[in-house]
């Protein structure tokens, strides 16, 4: 028969506070993840409602008009110095259109592709947008930025 010596009690952890916070502590984690998943990979705004915000901004189209022609002169002016290759003019004018929409209509057109302005319902910016595109993107057709800014003025003038 066994004697008393064979006996063992259970094992006892010696850190068992310390296994117990860590567990606990990494739920915490799994749990505050989950939070900033939900919370920053929201969705956008619908476009009904982004048209409602554009709408209800303080700055008129005149002011915003007037903005972005001077910013166009001073595309202009920077290829007139050379401080602008032409690839730059047309890449610049594309930003600026694209800022200028975004600015009056509330359209995220300054994160869209030329196939996406060309599916969206902005013909005139994505004609211009696509004059741009061969010159901006292509070092061997060159473009003539003489007719960029044109374009570019004509859009601006002529919104809304």
């Amino acid at each position: 028969m066994s004697g008393a010596d064979d006996f063992f009690g259970p094992y006892q952890y010696p850190l068992w506070v310390l296994w117990l916070v860590l567990g606990l502590l990494g739920l915490a984690l799994i749990a505050a993840w989950y939070v900033f998943v939900a919370r920053f990979s929201a969705r956008r705004l619908p476009p009904a409602q982004r048209a409602a915000r554009a709408a209800s901004r303080p700055a008129s189209l005149a002011d915003t008009k007037i903005k972005y022609l001077g910013l166009i002169d001073e595309v202009e002016a920077a290829a007139a110095s050379g401080r602008l290759n032409d690839r730059g003019v047309h890449s610049r004018l594309s930003l600026l259109l694209r800022f200028f929409v975004h600015e009056t209509n509330g359209v995220d057109t300054h994160v869209m592709t030329l196939a996406d302005l060309r599916e969206s319902d902005l013909p005139r910016l994505a004609g211009a947008v696509g004059q741009y595109y061969p010159p901006a993107f292509r070092p061997e057709q060159p473009g003539d930025p003489a007719r960029a800014v044109a374009t570019a003025r004509d859009v601006v003038s002529s919104w809304g």
